[in-house]
């Protein structure tokens, strides 16, 4: 009987173990619900493109242990990783499809076509904290329009061809 208690209190411990892991350890698609967002997806018209970016917070947020500011700090840095992040994957992407090859100088032109014109601004999808902390966090981040993803095959395309 004893044997039978001691089995049931630790089934129940790390039934309740694996429940707080995995509420600490959640990631920014987790809470979407487990759908992946990075790459693209076209609904009545626009395209948008997903990207999910991992940051830090700044050191004076973690030194200070300011849950809120170490969670501004991250997002923000996040957010300023996700435009350089979006762009080199979405050329990645568009050259794959056509199968090309970019060089240094043609990826450098499409990059600095695409962000100068074509990108309007980087949106902010969700974030959470990775390991229970805001000290790291994931988010995802996306851009959209009509006929983005045309308009990106196209500077690309230029990029192939020399400009």
């Amino acid at each position: 009987m004893m044997r039978k208690n001691i089995f049931i209190t630790l089934s129940i411990l790390i039934i309740w173990g694996i429940s707080f892991y995995i509420m600490n350890c959640s990631s920014a698609t987790h809470v979407a619900g487990g759908e992946e967002f990075e790459g693209w997806r076209s609904e009545n018209g626009i395209d948008t493109f997903y990207v999910r970016t991992s940051a830090r917070a700044s050191e004076n947020a973690i030194e200070k242990d300011d849950q809120e500011m170490m969670k501004t700090t991250c997002m923000e840095a996040a957010k300023l990783q996700a435009l350089d992040n979006m762009i080199r994957k979405m050329i990645g992407e568009t050259v794959e499809a056509q199968s090309g090859m970019l060089d240094g100088q043609a990826t450098n032109y499409a990059i600095n076509s695409i962000r100068s014109g074509v990108i309007k601004g980087v949106q902010t999808k969700e974030c959470a904290p990775r390991g229970g902390s805001w000290k790291n966090c994931e988010c995802i981040h996306y851009v959209s329009g009509p006929n983005l993803k045309k308009e990106i095959e196209f500077q690309v395309q230029k990029a192939l061809e020399g400009h």
